[in-house]
């Protein structure tokens, strides 16, 4: 057993299921958290090379809808997918904790058929579009994941029912025929009508009825959702078309579903559009730094090589590289990008100044960790004051704060606005247990807070804290 998988640090575990265990992990390179899954590799050298096809198929799906797919380590006995990190929460979680508003079903709903179209568009087959494979983001979206047992309708097997979950099981699945894009579209049908009525359209008691998929309509929802709730003409009609028993008679075209979706949530009011967010934030799981590592297979640390082999578009490679920059590069590129397109350098930059007030940082280190010397809260805050300068232009520190006397910083020339409303306040943090330190930082200004979280090894070079506090402070403006 190890704590690495290539060059990735496990850090925890973030689920265990039947298909494989899901850990955060840090990818050192590019300073940035990943999530890892983990499988138990085929018997046959046959099935083995049928699902690294399948990780490289879907890692060409490039979308903030679809959770990416960044890389594959294969060893002797396992398999890992490194995926984009999400740390918001399972809509399966939100689901088992809450009651959805009818907004918030239609946002889940247009971000999963658009996550579908583009897996049509790539001729991928899911196969198991459930709550626990709908991921809430922490910015109140939703990106789809898991498609481990994804194929493509053109390899002619068979959709065995047993592969799929209950939940999203379509009738020609449980007969066993051959799976296409439809079969997906009926599992984003089923997905609907939990969201809106809180229980299975097919299920009995808890458990999938196989009679009732097969050959009997859902409980009409009108009858289910009662009280306020309004249910609008298009929604029920949409969701009954992806219901249909015969997969000729379900929506053909998964834009078309989408675009439903999203011309009801025009007629909602304005006051709903982050209700999302609003409604799933208590379910966000709490970072904490005493989640230690656990133990995986040896064999991923020791012998596990990347078997995912670039593939796509150059536009796809080239945003590859550009990812692999460091900052300067990145800035240098930009500055080019806005002079070639006649833009004056100057109407880029901003000329107002922000007040910006930190409160003090909060550190919490274990006996006998190590950092680099020049780590102290007076360097931390150096960091932070330096990211949001370049982010904001020109900021006025505010408030005295230890080394930090009420000033102003001008970064970019003299400025031309002052609004004392708009005073952003900031709070930091480092927490260090063992070898691995989690740095916190969010922003409130105008009433709204967003934080956000960078994790740090003790054994790092102090250039490398630097480049992770500052990209984890200028990502609270992404």
């Amino acid at each position: 057993m190890d704590n690495f998988v290539g060059p990735y640090r496990i850090l925890r575990l973030i689920k265990q299921g039947g298909q494989g265990s899901v850990y955060l992990g840090y990818d050192k390179r590019l300073h940035r958290r990943v999530a890892i899954k983990i499988y138990s590799l085929p018997s046959t050298r046959a099935a083995r090379r049928q699902l690294l096809r399948e990780a490289r198929t879907v890692a060409s799906i490039q979308s903030h809808k679809v959770v990416q797919i960044h890389d594959v380590i294969e060893s002797s006995t396992h398999l890992a997918m490194v995926m984009e990190y999400v740390p918001g929460c399972s809509l399966e979680d939100f689901l088992t904790a809450v009651r959805p508003s009818l907004a918030s079903v239609l946002t889940v709903g247009t971000d999963v058929a658009g996550a579908l179209a583009l897996a049509r568009q790539n001729h991928i087959v899911h196969g198991d579009v459930k709550a626990g494979n709908v991921l809430i983001t922490e910015s109140g979206r939703a990106k789809l994941t898991d498609f481990g047992i994804s194929r493509s309708p053109s390899d002619g097997r068979s959709g065995a029912w047993s592969a799929g979950s209950l939940s999203a099981l379509s009738p020609e699945q449980l007969l066993g025929k051959p799976l296409d894009e439809r079969a997906d579209l009926f599992a984003l049908g089923c997905l609907l009508y939990r969201m809106l009525c809180g229980e299975q359209p097919f299920h009995r008691n808890g458990t999938l009825d196989p009679e009732l998929l097969l050959k009997r309509d859902p409980k009409p929802m009108a009858e289910i959702v009662t009280g306020d709730v309004e249910l609008p003409d298009p929604l029920v009609a949409i969701i009954s078309a992806l219901l249909q028993k015969d997969p000729a008679k379900r929506p053909a075209n998964t834009r078309r579903v989408r675009q439903v979706l999203r011309t009801v949530m025009r007629t909602l009011p304005m006051s709903t559009s982050n209700s999302l967010l609003r409604e799933a934030r208590p379910c966000f799981r709490q970072e904490s730094p005493e989640d230690m590592p656990p133990l995986i297979p040896k064999g991923l640390g020791q012998q596990g090589r990347s078997a995912l082999v670039p593939s796509g578009t150059r536009w796809t490679r080239f945003r590859h590289r550009l990812t692999t920059l460091r900052w300067p590069a990145r800035t240098a590129l930009a500055l080019a990008l806005v002079a070639l397109a006649g833009v004056p350098l100057a109407m880029a930059l901003r000329n107002t100044v922000t007040p910006v007030r930190f409160t003090p940082p909060q550190t919490s280190v274990t006996e006998m960790v190590i950092l680099p010397p020049e780590i102290s809260k007076i360097w931390l805050l150096k960091q932070v004051r330096s990211a949001l300068g370049e982010q904001l232009g020109n900021i006025r520190i505010v408030g005295p704060l230890g080394a930090f006397p009420v000033t102003t910083i001008y970064s970019r020339g003299e400025p031309t606005n002052w609004n004392e409303t708009s005073e952003l306040v900031v709070d930091t943090a480092i927490r260090c247990v063992g070898s691995v330190c989690v740095f916190s930082i969010s922003r409130e200004q105008s009433g709204t807070r967003i934080s956000r979280q960078g994790v740090l090894l003790a054994d790092m070079a102090l250039q490398e804290w630097h480049d992770i506090v500052r990209d984890t402070t200028l990502s609270l403006y992404r």
